[in-house]
């Protein structure tokens, strides 16, 4: 009569612990389910393109357009002579104004070939070529990536 009463307890014991264990089990199950636990979800927003072409404000709109105001922190005036996708194929870019002066911020506006979904955070790298204003100065490239949440068109 003695060892039922240990093996009751013992089953008793486990029952409860196994009960827990399931309900946590599901709970994150549920979170993963709905996107919760979504590593794109829990990632601010960022844009980077290095201190010397510093991005002071971004946006990426469902159209396939990004914004882009940059900021100049070479020192020198600079000309941007093309941009590129990495992994998307980029249709068109323009700059204003161009050339950028030294110091201040110029709009960049790139359309991209492939519309991204609103509301769905997307990361975009870009390669930036560049030139100090005025000719004759080598090509330079500078890449980076903007990664933040698509906006509706509208």
């Amino acid at each position: 009569m003695v060892n039922n009463r240990k093996a009751q307890a013992a089953f008793e014991y486990l029952t409860t612990y196994g009960w827990a264990i399931l309900t946590a089990v599901i709970a994150v199950g549920a979170l993963a389910y709905f996107g919760f636990l979504s590593p794109k979800n829990l990632l601010p927003n960022t844009c980077d393109f290095g201190k010397q072409l510093e991005c002071v404000e971004y946006q990426v709109i469902s159209n396939g357009s990004v914004n882009l105001i940059l900021r100049n922190n070479f020192g020198k005036d600079i000309t941007i002579t093309s941009v590129t996708g990495v992994e998307e194929t980029v249709v068109s870019s323009s700059l204003n104004p161009d050339p950028l002066p030294s110091g201040q911020k110029g709009i960049l506006t790139v359309l991209m070939n492939t519309p991204p979904t609103g509301g769905e955070k997307k990361n975009i790298d870009l390669v930036i070529t560049f030139a100090r204003a005025g000719g004759g100065y080598p090509a330079h490239n500078i890449s980076g990536s903007v990664f933040t949440t698509v906006m509706d068109e509208g």
